[in-house]
């Protein structure tokens, strides 16, 4: 907590999968058919390791409370070759993360003064909510992140 509150003091934000703790700030990762659209926000659910959990009704949060981000159903490059890749249909915080650091990092090149807060709560606005279905349960679900309107109410707040 120590390196985050020093990173704070000079306009860092750390992203980390101990983000709540450190700002207040919560998020959680989304999961996805591997076919799925990822550019289709009805493609995405609860993630894989707490979909359970989330149907159960152990997991469930009010839309606007956290944002939800990609973590499931990802292709990378495979540690098996340099040509190589390997699809992972479960994925973990660690995989949000980067997704997080990388959209803010989008908002900052737009609005380089941006704070953590102001990215989080614009984040959460501006992101979707859609209905999800297990069986006969359906529910809404929310908030996900929307890159492009995101980038877009913080170029539009900026020309003020």
């Amino acid at each position: 907590m120590d390196a985050v509150e020093r990173a704070r003091k000079e306009k860092v934000f750390v992203v980390s999968t101990a983000i709540e703790a450190c700002y207040g700030l919560a998020f959680h990762g989304l999961g996805r058919e591997a076919m799925a659209d990822p550019n289709d926000f009805s493609s995405f659910g609860p993630g894989s390791w707490w979909a359970a959990m989330f149907w159960g009704g152990q997991q469930r949060f009010a839309p606007g409370k956290r944002l939800l981000v990609p973590m499931d159903a990802r292709s990378t490059a495979s540690p098996t070759g340099d040509n190589h890749y390997v699809h992972y249909d479960s994925g973990g915080w660690s995989w949000s993360v980067p997704w997080i650091a990388g959209l803010y990092a989008l908002a900052c090149q737009i609005a380089p003064s941006i704070t953590p807060e102001r990215f989080w709560a614009e984040a959460l606005q501006t992101g979707k909510t859609i209905r999800v279905k297990n069986d006969s349960l359906e529910l809404e679900f929310g908030t996900i992140a929307d890159p492009v309107a995101l980038i877009e109410r913080i170029e539009a707040t900026k020309a003020r």
